[in-house]
């Protein structure tokens, strides 16, 4: 984390966000390899840089503009975004289930049950109400860590009101669990 004078910058590292490409130049490096050396040489570059950017959040409170940026070898891109009219910041939870189906091979999903697995990703939104009533996401950390540099920031920053949910949340869910013991 870098911090001047207004502007933060949160890093989330290598998020290989670009596995899929990586995958698919890794296969054609590999058959370049074997037809045509130097062509095999440039795409095992390539697949190297791409495992190699880093995604984060720059927030810069003093214009209340972000911009999620890619950053690879130092070099940083994304666009900048301008806040209009901030009445508050909110930090959430965000959970996401996903169920897919897997089967093995020779088995009946009907002996063996339905075959269902599930997934959850869990995600930290920092999100913006405007005085319109619009909710605006600023980024999805995946660490708690990082959110909480955001918000802590942002309330250090002035008198835009800064609501951390999941602290509430917490706070709640511990007060539920000191009443139980009573």
């Amino acid at each position: 984390m870098k911090q001047t004078s207004t502007t933060l910058i949160l890093s989330e590292g290598k998020t290989l966000t670009y596995v899929i490409p990586i995958v698919f130049c890794a296969i054609a490096a590999i058959i370049s390899f074997v037809l045509f050396w130097p062509l095999g040489v440039i795409l095992a570059i390539i697949c190297i840089s791409l495992a190699l950017v880093e995604s984060g959040l720059e927030f810069n409170s003093g214009t209340m503009e972000y911009r999620r940026f890619k950053s690879v070898f130092g070099t940083t891109w994304g666009s900048w975004v301008k806040i209009k009219d901030p009445d508050s910041f909110h930090l959430r939870l965000s959970v996401e289930s996903h169920s897919y189906r897997t089967y093995t091979m020779g088995t009946s999903p009907t002996y063996y049950g339905n075959g269902a697995a599930t997934s959850k990703s869990i995600t930290y939104d920092v999100q913006v109400l405007t005085k319109t009533d619009q909710w605006v996401d600023i980024y999805e950390f995946s660490s708690y860590k990082l959110a909480l540099k955001l918000v802590k920031h942002l309330s250090e920053a002035g008198s835009i009101e800064v609501v951390d949910h999941v602290a509430l949340k917490l706070e709640e869910n511990h007060q539920k669990r000191m009443n139980r013991r009573r």
